[in-house]
């Protein structure tokens, strides 16, 4: 079983590119609040870079840190309108080889049609001050290339730069400069920042530099640094500094919301209704249907025999789900309205808004009540802070009564009323046809609704040839995999490397799989069940008088791995961060059964049972021999729910409990010596 073992304490990394100070460094230190940085490109390019050498540490200080950062900068100047510009700075100390070559190769991207971007400059310097180079020795700038599956079209540029000189004892300084000439939505704006991040940070600044009179909304996290502000020459100054700052360790199955990361997000004043009227001004024409078009979607609903409400749901559902193919669109405002239905279906294909109007329009159709939901798949919006830019995807909801079903449309192999789990638990925007905004909270499916199941039943003789009848089930987003597998027939090819992968998994390497049968993938009322026979041989060892019956990876459970987690979270020092539950297991709900049918006489040894219960997992494993017939059941159910650092000895013990059913081999006493 997959371990899911996602680090989002990486959220906290530092940006390699980075952020400069306007300000003369000394003058900000001492009034960072009160000065309106307006330090001129050219000062800033001939300030002496023994300021910098300064801050410079003692590499036996910081053993084992790659890199350290001296000087994390970034300075926005807003405007009412949206406008800004970010200057940014980052300088880093490299502190073992290992990181140079990474370094060397940088990257910066914009948006063209409405961004500019500026390198000031580029510069490695010894730790004397000593200048090793002053500017890349290579430079390029290209247009992002669309994916070819679920492509992507962007105007996004990028600029990638080669620099030489970098090296263990040098320091690499990095200036920037962005400027958004045209927010997508006027007066729009969010920018963040962290204080402390996964190296040690010697000075980190944040500044943001609004008009006089302009209150933008702020949020602070976990901060030790107090805020500065102050008024000058009709700007109004928020700073924020910290020195010295520790490091943060990744920790596996960090949660998000902690008292770790010291964060400062700013948005522009507002409320979600705002947003929320603002995309329903770019969409709202968007749901109106031609006439042949809404004659196409009753003929498609009368094709799929629709009778009741939900069956015409579903038949619209599939065929937007499916038959309009995903792409994602990301060419000026397109990025945030959707296309008229008639050009999505005259193309064949749509983004998640293009694909989620088209849905909400057919339902309203049908004089059912649909809305789009604005979300994110990158982040976790924070409901403190309007902005569209803390959205990049687009879902539909449908009320049922007094309540509402979610639903994906860019998510083909999953049902209509499924949600991905990383949706869930989720803030969002709930668009309505009046225009106003419904802030919403994703559903959270109980783990039983995500369920896999595998049931073997096997016959072996007294040569070790083995014959295995397999059934596979899956519910939920297991069954996307096997959904996608079985979306069209399998061919020779496909259905070959399908046979060699679930006979190895199965058995040894000589092992066979055939007559694998499937389901049809994009037909939601079938269950996603395979069936396949496996036949071995050789799958006994001599040891005495007892036979060894490999158990290989599709009959053996997560002991090991586990086991060995348990030894890796033990070697940590003090836990900081709390822990998700999700991020263990996952929210699944798995069950392996397993019935082996010995030769005449033979008896198995059976191993001990295991059942280990926690906030963090379920897990049961129990053997029984009932004639010829042994019989394992192995039950494993993750858990949601976030749980405070001091947990993990818990989980440690539970690992270890459960790594106690590491069964390699089952032992089998034969019924005489051969």
């Amino acid at each position: 079983m997959a371990i899911r073992m996602l680090d989002r304490a990486r959220r906290c990394r530092i940006a390699l590119l980075a952020l400069m100070l306007l300000c003369a460094e000394q003058a900000l230190a001492r009034r960072a609040a009160a000065q309106n940085p307006t330090t001129t490109r050219a000062a800033l390019a001939s300030a002496p870079s023994d300021s910098i050498v300064k801050l410079a540490v003692d590499p036996a200080r910081h053993s084992g840190q790659p890199f350290v950062v001296l000087l994390d900068e970034g300075y926005h100047r807003i405007e009412a309108d949206g406008r800004l510009v970010k200057r940014s700075r980052q300088v880093v100390q490299i502190l073992d080889q290992s990181v140079a070559r990474n370094l060397s190769e940088r990257s910066f991207s914009y948006a063209r049609s409405h961004q500019s971007l500026t390198i000031d400059w580029i510069r490695v310097l010894k730790t004397t001050g000593a200048v090793v180079s002053d500017a890349p020795t290579q430079s390029q700038e290209s247009d992002v290339a669309a994916q070819l599956s679920n492509p992507v079209y962007q105007e996004q540029r990028v600029r990638r730069v080669s620099l030489s000189g970098i090296a263990a004892g040098t320091i690499l300084d990095v200036q920037y400069t962005m400027e958004e000439r045209a927010p997508v939505r006027p007066g729009d704006f969010f920018v963040a920042w962290a204080l402390n991040s996964q190296a040690p940070v010697v000075r980190s600044r944040f500044i943001v530099d609004v008009p006089e009179g302009f209150t933008p909304t702020i949020v602070e996290r976990n901060l030790t640094a107090r805020r500065f502000e102050g008024v000058a020459a009709g700007r109004h100054v928020y700073s924020w500094a910290a020195n010295d700052v520790a490091p943060i360790r990744p920790e596996p199955f960090a949660a998000d919301s902690n008292g770790i990361v010291m964060s400062i997000a700013v948005s522009a004043p507002g409320t979600w209704s705002d947003i929320a009227m603002w995309y329903d001004a770019l969409a709202r024409d968007r749901y109106v249907l031609s006439s042949m078009l809404g004659q196409r979607i009753d003929s498609l609903v009368a094709a799929a025999g629709a009778r009741t409400r939900n069956d015409t749901i579903r038949a619209v559902h599939r065929w937007v789900a499916q038959d309009i193919r995903y792409v994602s669109i990301a060419l000026g405002i397109a990025g945030y309205q959707p296309r008229a239905p008639a050009e999505v279906l005259t193309s064949g294909f749509g983004d998640c808004k293009d694909k989620t109007t088209l849905f909400v329009a057919a339902l309203r159709r049908y004089r059912m009540t649909a809305n789009p939901v604005l979300l994110s798949l990158s982040s976790r919006p924070d409901p403190a802070l309007p902005s569209i830019y803390q959205f990049n995807h687009a879902i539909a909801a449908v009320q049922d009564g007094v309540t509402w079903t979610y639903t994906d449309l860019t998510t083909e192999f999953l049902p209509y009323g499924t949600i991905p789990g990383s949706y869930q638990g989720k803030f969002g925007v709930m668009v309505g046809a009046d225009g106003r905004g419904q802030n919403v909270r994703f559903p959270v499916a109980p783990v039983t609704a995500n369920a896999t199941s595998m049931r073997s039943v096997l016959t072996l003789d007294s040569l070790g040839r083995v014959h295995a009848s397999v059934v596979e089930e899956s519910h939920g987003e297991p069954a996307m995999g096997a959904r996608s597998i079985f979306a069209t027939p399998l061919d020779s090819a496909r259905r070959s490397t399908a046979a060699r992968g679930l006979a190895q998994r199965m058995f040894a390497s000589d092992a066979i799989a055939d007559s694998i049968t499937g389901f049809d993938g994009r037909n939601f009322a079938e269950p996603a069940v395979v069936r396949y026979v496996v036949r071995a041989t050789d799958v006994l060892k001599s040891v005495g008088n007892n036979r060894l019956f490999s158990m290989n990876a599709g009959l053996t459970g997560p002991a090991r791995s586990f086991r060995n987690l348990a030894r890796e979270l033990e070697s940590r020092p003090l836990r900081l961060f709390p822990i998700d539950a999700a991020q263990f297991l996952g929210p699944v709900d798995t069950e392996t059964e397993l019935n082996l049918t010995l030769p005449l006489g033979w008896k198995a040894e059976l191993p001990k049972d295991v059942v280990a219960t926690s906030v963090f997992g379920r897990y049961d494993s129990k053997w029984t021999q009932v004639g010829r017939e042994v019989r394992m059941t192995r039950h494993i159910q993750g858990e949601l729910g976030t749980f405070p650092p001091q947990r993990i000895a818990e989980l440690i013990v539970w690992l270890k409990t459960v790594g106690t059913d590491d069964i390699e081999f089952l032992s089998l006493r034969t019924a005489q010596v051969p």
